[in-house]
């Protein structure tokens, strides 16, 4: 299986960078071919509303030109995409809400189900979501709603979701953690 980790942390040495080296490493010893993005390392913008991606539902089009259409044309090409996050006020990092929103680009039809095309139609999606307070309800609920409805959305299959809460620093991970990203990974491969 060929797996795209969108890493959404801004922090190169965090909890959510160090549990995403875990996981792809995990996928990797078990056969399955692995690239990781930092998204914030990479030039895209927010979505400007255009509505010019609707035109034509067979193509693939978004009017802003930076790196959002190489990293779509990987989603394509990918048989699963993990979405790795910490929690940033009730939300995601702005880096990856920017890309997330240039998801708008992959679907066509939404309003009509018998004629919703998605590009990454029946893709496996996952999320990880790290952060430094108890998760659940006020706190990490949120980002895991969102999450179910763009899956939904983007007319795919949510086949996991790992929340590690309590994590400030790769040092507050646990070996039940690391257990945890494995059996996240372990998942995501079906």
């Amino acid at each position: 299986m060929k797996v795209l980790c969108l890493q959404g942390s801004p922090r190169k040495q965090g909890s959510t960078a160090t549990l995403v080296s875990l996981i792809e490493q995990t996928l990797m010893e078990t056969g399955h071919e692995v690239e990781c993005l930092d998204v914030a390392d990479l030039d895209i913008g927010g979505c400007i509303g255009c509505y010019r991606c609707k035109r034509d539902p067979d193509e693939l089009m978004c009017s802003v030109q930076d790196d959002a259409q190489k990293v779509f044309a990987k989603m394509v090409a990918a048989d699963a995409i993990v979405y790795a996050s910490p929690l940033y006020a009730w939300g995601f990092p702005g880096q990856l809400k920017s890309f997330i929103d240039r998801h708008f680009c992959l679907v066509t039809g939404y309003d009509d189900p018998a004629t919703a095309h998605s590009h990454i139609a029946g893709k496996r999606l996952a999320l990880l979501l790290t952060c430094g307070w108890p998760a659940g309800e006020g706190n990490t609920d949120c980002v895991t709603e969102v999450f179910n409805r763009f899956a939904r959305f983007l007319l795919t299959d949510k086949v996991a979701e790992l929340v590690v809460d309590r994590v400030g620093s790769p040092d507050d991970l646990t070996d039940e953690h690391r257990e945890q990203a494995r059996a996240f990974a372990e998942q995501l491969a079906g």
